[in-house]
């Protein structure tokens, strides 16, 4: 079976966001589970970890054993995602590589970092991907990495991006939301993330290659 990405979201007991946000910033991986990416989420639900894992049930191995373990953590969203992949304009945003130094996968200073889950129409899901593969990065957004979810009940795709205003991510989701085929999108920010894994491994588990238009 081909390996996945996973999105897991949080929902944090009040009061204890700090503390489990630093409990849970130096998870590790563990029986082919790796941790990825770390993030405080705005609005609803309080924390977003990125996974990657062979299979379904390593991951639900791995979070009963280090996340919901967690007294403080209330609830738990897992959302599988398909055909992950690092679009062309990834490499525009990140740090140097420095030898025997864990760096995050993206610049993330003075940016936002947007989570844009996406509902499409039956029968235009290649369609949409390639449109959104194809986006070119400006002077205000970067669009990163994206992939199918395949599919939960309230969107079939999801697309990180990053945004240097609020001003500029409302401008990029709105030009998402004119793609034919697109239903409806529901855009959460990240207040704060951080990768946990160095740079060079998470390009390697993430994708073997930059989505490219036209790749469908």
């Amino acid at each position: 079976m081909k390996e996945l990405i996973f999105i897991a979201i949080c929902d944090i007991e009040p009061a204890q966001d700090e503390a489990i946000y630093s409990q849970m910033e130096k998870l590790e991986s563990s029986e082919g589970v790796t941790p990825l990416v770390i993030g405080r989420l705005f609005e609803g639900a309080d924390v977003m970890l990125l996974l990657h894992s062979p299979d379904m049930e390593s991951v639900d191995d791995y979070l009963i054993e280090n996340v919901r373990s967690i007294k403080s953590v209330q609830e738990l969203i897992v959302v599988p995602v398909y055909e992950f992949s690092l679009l062309s304009s990834f490499d525009f945003m990140i740090e140097p590589e420095q030898e025997d130094t864990e760096t995050a996968p993206i610049d993330h200073e003075e940016l936002f970092f947007f989570m844009a889950k996406i509902d499409i129409a039956p029968t235009k899901d290649r369609a949409v991907y390639k449109s959104i593969a194809s986006i070119a990065p400006t002077d205000e957004t970067i669009p990163l990495m994206t992939g199918h979810t395949f599919h939960t009940k309230d969107f079939d795709s999801v697309l990180f991006f990053l945004s240097r205003s609020l001003e500029g991510a409302w401008e990029f989701v709105k030009a998402l939301r004119v793609i034919p085929g697109v239903w409806d999108t529901e855009v959460n920010l990240i207040a704060h993330f951080e990768g946990l894994v160095p740079l060079k491994q998470f390009k390697k588990l993430v994708s073997t290659k930059p989505a490219q238009s036209g790749r469908h």
